[in-house]
Order: C-alpha cells, then sequence, then structure tokens
C-alpha cells in the first residue's frame, strides 16, 4: 500500500468500521497454491489484506492484481461514491493458465460487504448505518 493511499480516508469515515472490499473466488483450475472457488480475501477500504477473515490462502499472483483496483477503491471512498467501480469488479491472476504453459488461473469478483452481516452493499451512499 502506498503512502499516499494510506492517507486518503473515506469522505463518511463510518464506512472504515462498516465495509469491506471482498474478493471471492469465481473459478479456479490447477491453481499451484490450491485456491478454490467461494474462497475469499477481506480488505479494509485502505487496501490492507485481513489475514485472519480471509479464506483464501496467501498468492502474490492475484494480490498483485488486485492492487490497482484497492486503490481505485480507496479514491472513490475518499470522494464519497461506492468504492467498487462497475468496470472493475473482475479479475484474474497473473498465471496464464494451463492451456497457454503455466499451472492454472484463478479469477475473482469484487464486491462491497457489510463488515458485520456479511451482506452485499449495493451503494455504500445509501447503506443503513
Amino acid at each position: 500500500m502506498t503512502a499516499s493511499a494510506n492517507r486518503q480516508a473515506p469522505a463518511d469515515a463510518s464506512w472504515l468500521d462498516r465495509f469491506d472490499v471482498v474478493a471471492e473466488v469465481t473459478k479456479s483450475f490447477h491453481c499451484a497454491n490450491f485456491i478454490r472457488v467461494g474462497q475469499c480475501y477481506i480488505f479494509d477500504l485502505r487496501g490492507v489484506l485481513d489475514p485472519a477473515r480471509s479464506t483464501a490462502p496467501l498468492c502474490l499472483g492475484i494480490i498483485a492484481k488486485l492492487h490497482p483496483a484497492l486503490l481505485l477503491a480507496a479514491d472513490r471512498a475518499a470522494e464519497g461514491l461506492h468504492p467498487i467501480s462497475p468496470g472493475w469488479q473482475d479479475f484474474d491472476c497473473f498465471d496464464t493458465g494451463i492451456d497457454h504453459g503455466g499451472t492454472g488461473k484463478v479469477f475473482v469478483r469484487l464486491s462491497l460487504r457489510d463488515r458485520h452481516s456479511g451482506a452485499l452493499v449495493e451503494d455504500a451512499r445509501t447503506a443503513a448505518g
């Protein structure tokens, strides 16, 4: 996480305690790290991984691909916008896949979740607090 992203706080400070950015595995095949469908990575709105609550094994190949989206989520939250951009929700890992000389492939989908209930948050600006 960059120093500039760490300094940013959501326009509504309560969002830091209320919401998580969740990257849920939607597809996985031949993954060398044994990542499975349904597992997830949980981040706060500053892009900091919560390893205690995440269920997927640590994989730098997917975390690195998520980094720009996590920075974008922090920027959007700082501007008072819903953190998850509609155009930046689906990501895959750096592995090229078994069909192209790699070992496997993992795909994730980002969503904003209520930290306490786990419910999907469609729009942080209008979510009941």
